[in-house]
């Protein structure tokens, strides 16, 4: 009897459990795909109309960022003639409006994945780094990496969460999965500070388990160990596909990096961390000098109780003229 396709574990809410709670039977589920393939999908998380809102609002941005307006960054593609033609395509890191009426417990505090993710990273989990994985029209693919490009524990400490606001499959840039790959540190990298995994390594894994494209429904969330294999994908498509990128670290580890907002959200991001049992790691600015759309780049996601291993990094970022 032929196998079935390789693909994450789909962990489907009724919409009674959507907007109550998510069963332990479920919890179990999740927890154990997790470990299992470092990668998890929660579906129907959020309401469709609540993202289908927020989508909309976000591509007003994308239009600014490529008119010139705030700070745009473009995430490294696979070639030297994707890079200079980035303006037109490509991944645009994007950070999400800041403001009360976009800024939704349902999205960035969603209590199902603040759940999970507290069971797996431990109590009050951190949220550190709120972007968007923003995929423009494009022929390009990233090489095959992981976020984690400096020394670490090899256990999980670090995880993505991202909002799914648009349908995805390979024919708008569904990201490259390679499933049970986080378990595997900074030996597979050809130097230390580069996020990519060696070629030889790559293929030797290709042999063992190959890499998924799947297929993930609009308003579904991602929750993916931060050290798994992955790659960002063609778009040949016209749609704009985001997904919304938030970063959660356990407590114990430290990362010093802050979100910016404005000093008049503060109830609110409490009333959010309250609900869902995380802390948001604010910098918070006076409203008169908070624009979201300039908040800069950071991949920083080293623990400040070794800032050794950073220090490495930017050194040779430096030696190589990046």
């Amino acid at each position: 009897m032929p196998s079935l396709p390789d693909g994450p574990i789909i962990i489907t809410l009724t919409d009674q459990e959507r907007d109550s709670a998510l069963s332990d039977s479920k919890l179990y589920d999740a927890v154990e795909a997790f470990f299992n393939d470092g990668f998890v999908v929660l579906e129907n998380a959020i309401p469709e109309a609540l993202v289908d809102r927020l989508n909309e609002r976000m591509l007003i941005d994308t239009r600014k960022l490529l008119a010139g307006e705030g700070l745009s960054h473009y995430a490294p593609l696979a070639t030297k003639a994707a890079v200079a033609g980035a303006k037109a395509g490509g991944n645009l890191s994007q950070v999400p409006p800041i403001e009360k009426e976009w800024f939704s417990p349902e999205v960035f505090a969603n209590k199902h994945a603040a759940r999970i993710i507290s069971y797996i990273l431990g109590p009050q989990p951190e949220l550190h780094f709120i972007r968007s994985n923003t995929l423009l029209n494009s022929d390009d693919r990233q090489r095959v990496h992981s976020d984690i490009r400096f020394e670490h524990p090899n256990h999980p400490f670090a995880l993505t969460q991202n909002v799914v606001m648009c349908d995805c499959g390979p024919e708008n840039g569904v990201t490259e999965l390679w499933l049970g790959t986080q378990n595997t540190g900074v030996e597979i990298r050809p130097q230390l500070g580069e996020p990519y995994i060696a070629e030889d390594v790559v293929e030797a894994r290709r042999r063992v388990r190959p890499p998924i494209y799947p297929r993930i429904k609009k308003g579904s969330i991602l929750i993916r160990d931060l050290r798994l294999w992955h790659a960002g994908m063609p778009n040949p498509s016209d749609e704009v596909r985001i997904l919304l990128t938030l970063n959660y670290y356990a407590g114990w580890f430290k990362n010093g990096a802050l979100v910016p907002f404005p000093l008049s959200l503060k109830p609110h991001v409490t009333a959010m961390e309250s609900s869902a049992g995380i802390k948001i790691a604010a910098e918070w600015i006076p409203d008169e000098e908070f624009d979201y759309l300039s908040s800069k780049f950071s991949n920083n996601f080293s623990s400040v109780l070794r800032p050794e291993v950073w220090a490495k990094i930017a050194h040779v970022k430096t030696a190589k003229g990046y």
